[in-house]
């Protein structure tokens, strides 16, 4: 696992409505732990002293095991694409329902080789799919390649519904259709990340100091205070839920060496949102990844909501 990760902004987010001061926290086993163990989107991390010498502004990470959930298309299959071109170091383990049907995956892989790109199944709505999709991520190439750890996890999969925006309004509301977003963009995320702790394949326990990376993709639809428009209970419901979610798992996760950081991609025109939106996906990719594979402190607002 690489031993200088990232330096991380407070909150990684690809909107106008960037308000969070960032950090120069350090992160790596090289440097001086911080005094407040919690490494979230909420509280400031203490700056390390011991800044590590070979560090370049925007430097790219190479030599990053990267896992990428919902990656078949839209901004999962952009993540993955984005990754692999920054460092031939890189490698990425993308994962989604259906490999076989995961046309542009594939293709990739080709492109890259199945040392850099494993395609693997994963249904984060079923905790049987995580479970064992978890068991067997030590023995792809990727993984072994780089010590049988990963550095990153983005929990991109999810969901507006079961019929797009069919369900928006209140009175089309159903106890399923509430569950069912919510198993997919809460507590997926949530068994994934548990999953991967479990098998010792993030993190390094005992360290002051974050060495893996989760991000957790949400949306600004999740906040109380922002919602002005009402409608969309199942989907506002769920990514206010996963932002409390990663709130408690920055506090559990820290004495692990993981950081825990939530991903706003903005309104992005996916086959998700049904091509509504006011970015595309590799634009709205570009700007995460920004945060979350270079070495960087600042925010980079790319001026569209979502």
């Amino acid at each position: 696992m690489s031993s200088s990760l990232l330096r991380p902004s407070l909150l990684a987010i690809a909107s106008r409505h960037a308000m969070s001061s960032p950090t120069k926290a350090a992160l790596g086993r090289k440097h001086a732990s911080p005094a407040r163990r919690s490494f979230d989107v909420t509280v400031s991390a203490a700056a390390s002293q011991n800044v590590d010498k070979k560090y370049v502004p925007g430097e790219p990470i190479a030599n990053a095991c990267v896992v990428v959930t919902g990656a078949n298309r839209g901004i999962g299959l952009e993540f993955c694409k984005q990754i692999l071109a920054k460092s031939p170091g890189n490698s990425v383990i993308a994962s989604c329902r259906d490999p076989n049907a995961a046309d542009d995956l594939v293709a990739l892989q080709k492109e890259v080789g199945e040392s850099r790109l494993a395609v693997v199944a994963l249904d984060v709505a079923d905790e049987t799919s995580i479970a064992s999709w978890a068991q067997g991520l030590g023995a792809l190439e990727p993984v072994q390649a780089h010590g049988g750890s990963i550095d990153v996890v983005i929990n991109n999969a999810g969901t507006t519904g079961t019929d797009g925006y069919s369900k928006w309004e209140l009175e089309d509301m159903t106890a399923d259709e509430m569950m069912h977003v919510y198993k997919i963009n809460t507590v997926g995320p949530l068994l994934v990340t548990q999953q991967l702790v479990k098998r010792g394949l993030i993190g390094d326990p005992g360290s002051l100091n974050p060495v893996s990376l989760v991000g957790n993709v949400t949306s600004k639809v999740g906040s109380v205070d922002d919602n002005g428009s009402g409608k969309g209970y199942a989907y506002r419901a769920s990514k206010a839920a996963l932002n409390i979610v990663n709130k408690s798992m920055s506090i559990d996760l820290a004495d692990r060496g993981i950081w825990c950081q939530l991903l706003h991609p903005g309104w992005v025109r996916t086959r998700m949102t049904e091509g509504r939106g006011l970015i595309d996906a590799d634009e709205s990719a570009r700007g995460l990844i920004r945060c979350v594979m270079f070495r960087e402190t600042r925010l980079f607002p790319l001026g569209y909501g979502g």
